[in-house]
This record gives structure tokens, sequence and C-alpha cells, in this order.
């Protein structure tokens, strides 16, 4: 395998041919993206900086906290600091499901076992405010109620519209923490007038990517796509896979969303919690072999919040995650609440180079010989992998005006980075959901000669090749036919 090299220097081509930027290298290139969400702790301009230079590929915005106007501001914060390093970086924005929130919380707050508990949708005197009270489904006294995730347990005692509850298990939560009832579920729509609010918001930002909470089935994928495309949008759908109804109906939902994200915080409450890991394992396989690219989230380096370290589980966590073949692994209260964002960052850019190393990706090459598609464009990506694996290239060029010539290379998960040359933005940000690709913004090619300089010359300012290496080239039709893979070619530096 060719030796690691600095991922940090994916940046425009622009800025790169003429010299390279002061941003600070990491160890190693890395083919892991990151996912980093944005919050109080990290949301001005200085903060977001460094969590682009720490490695943040992609910046979450969640709407389940914050205002439209706050969310507004940080996200054109987003774009102007990765302009101004020079990077690009996607956007996110993560609209929230039908989904019960403690509402009467300023500060966090703990519970004791066996303390009583009143949970009410209107402030009463000495009751926990809860809402949209239209989500507060039918309750009944043995019914358990989780706070935080679970970090919470209540037993009701008297359900109606002023619930009261003994506490089974104490612990602290945040405010703003999640409400489940395990087995009830609230008696609105999925298309709902929240939901419809949330999206029309979030599609007037542009982002490059919305995930779609609580998503139990294929129409609401549908139907959410529908609305945007009524209204000339195409953004990328990431379906969060939540409740038992969404990994009973998981091959529907795969089908119709344009990516997964395994959100175990609510999964580990919707189903035994023995369950997530093994689901968490069954649908980022599945995902592999659709070629759908999947983010693992919740809890990675939950303890990051308040320490400067991660427990081993949580390092085994994510390392495991990428093992299985996690296209990106996400960060929630760790940089949005947390007291060092930049430093979970670069601990998750660690632990991902670290694993990376030891990935055997001969092994996953041969098992991938049956997943790429059954034509010529499937074929010739998976051979451009194959010769870099067996040549020891630096890297795979791809050279791609809709993406999905890196998509194809990407899917069948080399041990190289993917230099994906587009002239298209947009295209380059959502590339960065996958796996080993570094966009390239470089304007259009339009000859096969044009693209081989232009591969030698990136490659070489990169730093990334010297005399004497190699260097896979792989292309689509130059007659601006998009998504058509037909040419490869092996390169070597002169």
């Amino acid at each position: 395998m060719p030796e690691f090299i600095d991922r940090n220097k994916g940046i425009h081509m622009e800025k790169r041919i003429g010299g390279m930027t002061g941003s600070t290298p990491e160890p190693g290139v890395r083919l892991t993206r990151i996912i980093a969400t944005i919050g109080p702790s990290c949301a001005d301009i200085g903060t977001i900086h460094d969590m682009i230079r720490a490695g943040m590929d992609i910046a979450r915005l969640n709407l389940s906290h914050g205002t439209f106007e706050e969310h507004q501001e940080v996200f054109l914060r987003i774009r102007l600091a990765a302009r101004e390093i020079g990077r690009p970086v996607a956007i996110m924005v993560d609209i929230p499901g039908p989904k019960l929130r403690i509402r009467s919380l300023r500060n966090d707050l703990t519970f004791q076992q066996d303390e009583q508990v009143i949970l009410a949708s209107d402030p009463n005197p000495g009751s926990i405010v809860v809402g949209p009270s239209a989500y507060i489904p039918d309750v009944q006294p043995g019914d358990i109620i989780l706070i935080g995730d679970g970090a919470v347990t209540l037993t009701v005692t008297k359900g109606g519209d002023i619930i009261r509850a003994t506490v089974k298990a104490g612990g602290t939560i945040r405010p703003g923490a999640g409400v489940v009832i395990p087995g009830r579920r609230p008696k609105v729509p999925y298309e709902n007038d929240e939901l419809v609010r949330n999206l029309s918001f979030a599609a007037s930002m542009k982002p490059d990517f919305i995930a779609l909470s609580f998503v139990g089935s294929a129409d609401h994928i549908h139907s959410v796509r529908t609305k945007l495309q009524k209204n000339g949008i195409r953004i990328p759908i990431i379906a969060k896979i939540e409740t038992r109804l969404a990994v009973d109906r998981f091959e529907e939902i795969m089908a119709a969303a344009d990516g997964i994200m395994v959100a175990r915080g609510d999964l580990g409450v919707e189903l035994p919690i023995a369950c997530v890991p093994h689901v968490q394992k069954d649908i980022i396989r599945r995902c592999n072999k659709a070629g759908i690219p999947v983010i693992t989230a919740t809890e990675m380096l939950e303890s990051m919040v308040e320490h400067t370290r991660p427990t081993r589980a949580e390092v085994t966590d994510v390392a495991n995650a990428i093992a299985d073949g996690t296209d990106a692994t996400m960060l929630s209260a760790e940089t949005s609440i947390g007291i060092h964002p930049q430093l979970a960052i670069i601990t998750m850019a660690q632990i991902a180079c670290e694993t990376e190393k030891h990935l055997p990706y001969r092994q996953i090459l041969s098992e991938r010989a049956g997943w790429h598609e059954d034509n010529p464009e499937g074929i010739i990506s998976y051979s451009a992998c194959y010769l870099a694996n067996e040549l020891a290239s630096r890297a795979i060029v791809a050279f791609t005006r809709s993406g999905v010539t890196a998509d194809r290379v990407s899917r069948c998960r080399p041990g190289t980075p993917i230099l994906a040359i587009t002239p298209d933005e947009s295209v380059g940000r959502r590339l960065l959901l996958r796996w080993g690709v570094i966009p390239c913004i470089h304007e259009p090619i339009h000859t096969v000669d044009e693209l081989f300089r232009i591969s030698l010359d990136l490659t070489k300012a990169m730093g990334i090749t010297c005399s004497g290496d190699r260097l896979v080239i792989i292309a689509g039709n130059f007659a601006g036919i998009q998504g058509t893979t037909n040419m490869i070619k092996v390169q070597i530096v002169p």
C-alpha cells in the first residue's frame, strides 16, 4: 500500500496549483468523512475555522434546537469560512420529525430514583413542559418514558393531559432532551405543518444535504422529494433510521433515499439496546452492497462533551464502524455543546487514520467484486480500484461532472484517496459524504490529454506524487454525457 499523505491538501484547484495554504496538516490522508454538528459551543466564525482545519468535512445544522435566524447566520458563516480557508465544506440540515422534547429547562436537571415527576404540555406549578402538544401520545399507567436517549427512565403512574410518573432510573438531562415512550407514537401525519415549515426553511438555504428524522417508509421520502422538486429544488435526502418501523422497512427506505444515517440515539430506545450493534452492522453492509453512502451517528465520542479524552470503548466504537464500512462518522453534542469542538474532530480524525492503515483492502476489494454495477461503467470503476491496489498507485484521479464516476469508485472502497476533479462546486461538496473522495474544483476539462496533464500537475502540487510514481486516472465521456465512465489509464509520473 502507498504511504498515507495529507488529506487537508484537498482544496480548490486554483489555490493549490499556485501554492499550498497554511492549514495545519493531519497525520495522514483520511478516507472516512467526518460530520460535525454546529451549536452554541462552535457557532462563531473563529471556531468554525478551527473545525474546518481540524478535518470537518460536513457541518450539520440541527433544526431541533435554535431559531431559523440563528441557523441562517451560522449557514452563512460556514460558507464564508470554507471560502476563506479554500476548502470545500458541505452543509447538512437535519429536519426534526414528530418527536417530543423537554421545553422548560434552561440548565441541566438531575433526577433521583423514586422521585415523583409531572409532565405537561402547558406550564403548571412543579411540572416539566414537554412538546409539541400534538406529539404527546396517549399513555397508560405502567408505560415507560425515556428522556435524553435513556439517560433517565420514568414509569407512568397516571396518564391524561398531565402525566404523572416515578423515576425508575435517575440521571441528568440537558435542555431540549428528547422524550420517547416506547410502543406509543404520536397520532400526527408525517407530513405535518411543522415538517413543511422546517423543510421550506431548509430548502431556502440550499444546503448540500437534508436529513429526515423518523422516516418510516419510502412514501415519507417520496413526499418530501416531490415538495422540493415542485419548487425546482434537488437536494440529496438522508434518511435517518431511528425506529423499529424503519428497520423493518429498511429496503424500501434505502431504495428511495440518497443516503442513510444510523441514528443510534432513538434507535437505542425503540429497540432493545443489545440489538443496536447488530442492526448497525447490518445496515452498513446493506448500504455498502447497494452503493448508498452511510453515516454512523450518536454518542461516538460522547465523553468528550465534558472531557478532553474519549473512553477506550468510544475509540473502539468509532474504529469498528469504520471497519464495518461506514462512509462517515458524526459528532453531535461533542461539538455542538462540548468544551473542545476542535479537539473532538481531531480525535475522530486520528482514530480514523489509524484504523484505515490496518484495513484489509485486498480482502475488501475481493468481496466487492460482485457488488459493482453490472455494466461497463461499474466494471471500469472496479478495475481502477484493482489496478490502484495491485500497482500501489498513489491515488485514483476521477474526472466527473455529475459525481457519478467518483461515486462508483468510492463504493469499491479503495485504500487510496480518490481525487474527484469536477467543475461544479455543489457536486464537489456532495462528494464529501463519500468514502475517500477529495473534491478538487477545476474549470471544465475537454480532452483526455488535458485531463492527464492536469492530473499530474494536481497530484504533484499536492505532494501526492513524485517522479516514478503510478497514478490511476478514470473519466467519463468528454462529449458531455453525464454518468458515463468509459476510460481508464495508468500514468507513470515523469
